[in-house]
Formats: structure tokens, C-alpha cells, sequence
């Protein structure tokens, strides 16, 4: 006989579970990077800042710079040199995907502001009602982390014909 603890918890589960799926924004057709709706790559962060500075902060215009694909912005001159001169050490891990989605082979857009480092790597989460991915990740991180590269690497990598 279950409890009405147990019935609570349950249906609470089943709806963040609805809510995942209702939330996820898997494209059809996926992309190597993570698609946004404004013309700057990844809302328009400077990718840069999020190594230099204590938050994120937004590009300028002024300094855009194109690279595999992507309209990149940079708050700062010397931000964008860093970035020409390593811009591996710059660019998101799994192409700017939410990291815990990937993780379970899920291509969702996450949050910009929702980040964390990893190894020198650059993840994202994705923030939806009562699901936080960086939450999610932090519980186990290594396990995470050897999902997502095993997803992504399938995805892409494996699938792309340059390779």
C-alpha cells in the first residue's frame, strides 16, 4: 500500500519528467553547435569571460569575430586576441548543449548564465521549472562527464564525414 508521501513524490516526478520532455528543444536535425535565435552564438556571451571574470559577461559588437560557423562576440579587444589564439580552450564543451542533457543523449538549449568549468572545459545547463542540470550534474560529475563525451563523440564526431 503506498503512502501519500510516496504518491506526492511520484506524481512530482512524473510531472518534472513531463516538464523535461515538454522543455527539451531537441532539434530535428542536429547541429554541431547548439543553435540560439539571436545572431550572436551563445546569446551573445563573450566566451572568454567566463575563464577571466566572476560572471559571464555580454560581447559588443564591435568585436565579432566569425569562426566554424558561429558569429562570436567579445566585451574586449584583447578578450577576442585570447580567444584567436586558442579558441579550443574557449569554445564550449558538446558544442554549447546543455551538459547534463547530453549526457543522456538530449540536445537542449540551456541557460547561458547556468555554467560551470569542468578539467578547463566550459559546460552549460539547462534551468527549466523545477529541473536545474548543474544541480543534476554536481552529483556525480566523472559519470556525467564520460556520458556526455560518449554521446556527443556519436553524435558528432563519429558521424562527421571530415573526420
Amino acid at each position: 500500500m503506498e503512502t501519500r508521501d510516496s504518491k506526492k513524490l511520484m506524481s512530482k516526478t512524473l510531472l518534472m519528467i513531463l516538464m523535461l520532455i515538454a522543455a527539451s528543444h531537441i532539434a530535428s536535425s542536429q547541429h554541431r553547435y547548439v543553435q540560439t535565435r539571436g545572431e550572436a552564438a551563445f546569446d551573445g556571451f563573450d566566451l572568454v569571460s567566463y575563464f577571466t571574470s566572476a560572471k559571464p559577461v555580454k560581447g559588443n559588437p564591435s568585436y565579432k569575430y566569425e569562426y566554424d560557423g558561429l558569429t562570436l562576440l567579445f566585451a574586449s579587444k584583447e578578450n577576442l586576441e585570447i580567444f584567436k589564439k586558442k579558441p579550443y580552450d574557449y569554445l564550449p564543451a558538446y558544442g554549447g548543449y546543455c551538459a547534463t542533457a547530453v549526457s543522456s543523449d538530449r540536445y537542449v538549449i540551456p541557460n547561458f548564465e547556468s555554467y560551470a568549468i569542468q578539467n578547463e572545459k566550459l559546460l552549460f545547463f539547462e534551468v527549466q521549472g523545477f529541473f536545474n542540470g548543474k544541480t543534476q550534474w554536481e552529483k556525480d560529475p566523472q559519470l556525467f562527464e564520460i556520458l556526455a563525451d560518449k554521446h556527443y563523440r556519436e553524435e558528432f564526431v563519429e558521424k562527421d564525414p571530415k573526420n
